[in-house]
């Protein structure tokens, strides 16, 4: 790679850095997770939370309905990191988890989104808890689960 193509893209960066500021964003643009929240936000028509607190998206702007948002590459388990019987208002807060399974090759790209109700996603977290060494604060969900126990809503199947 020259050094010019470094160049381009570093001004593209800053271009995206200017447009996030825009649109309100408060989080750096590297915050882990940001741009696959924004990703899954767009493909859903969410509004994406502004801030690193909180839910990860909203039904709208009026935040009528909170969202979380896991996802993984493709191959991969989706997780909920730092969670343990003591913060499972991180779960409960949500109206529904969306699960976004992106591309092995192209990690910019969506193949699939699937939504499972909180009550599940709740459920499988205790179950889960209960069975955890009290070192781990990770928990994984599989595809297999995530199948089972949420319906595709991107792409929409006809």
């Amino acid at each position: 790679m020259t050094s010019r193509s470094n160049k381009k893209m570093v001004e593209l960066l800053y271009a995206l850095n200017e447009e996030k500021n825009k649109l309100g964003y408060k989080q750096d643009l590297l915050t882990p997770g940001f741009l696959k929240e924004v990703i899954i936000g767009g493909h859903l028509g969410h509004y994406v939370h502004r801030t690193k607190h909180g839910p990860d998206a909203y039904s709208s702007e009026e935040k009528n309905e909170c969202y979380e948002y896991l996802s993984c590459k493709n191959g991969g388990s989706f997780q909920i990191d730092r969670i343990d019987e003591t913060n499972l208002y991180r779960i409960s807060r949500n109206d529904a988890f969306f699960f976004a399974l992106f591309s092995r090759e192209n990690t910019l790209k969506v193949e699939k989104i699937y939504r499972v109700e909180t009550a599940d996603v709740l459920e499988e977290a205790k179950r889960k808890i209960s069975k955890m060494k009290s070192s781990s604060k990770h928990l994984g969900f599989g595809m297999k689960w995530t199948r089972q126990n949420g319906r595709q809503v991107w792409p929409q199947e006809s």
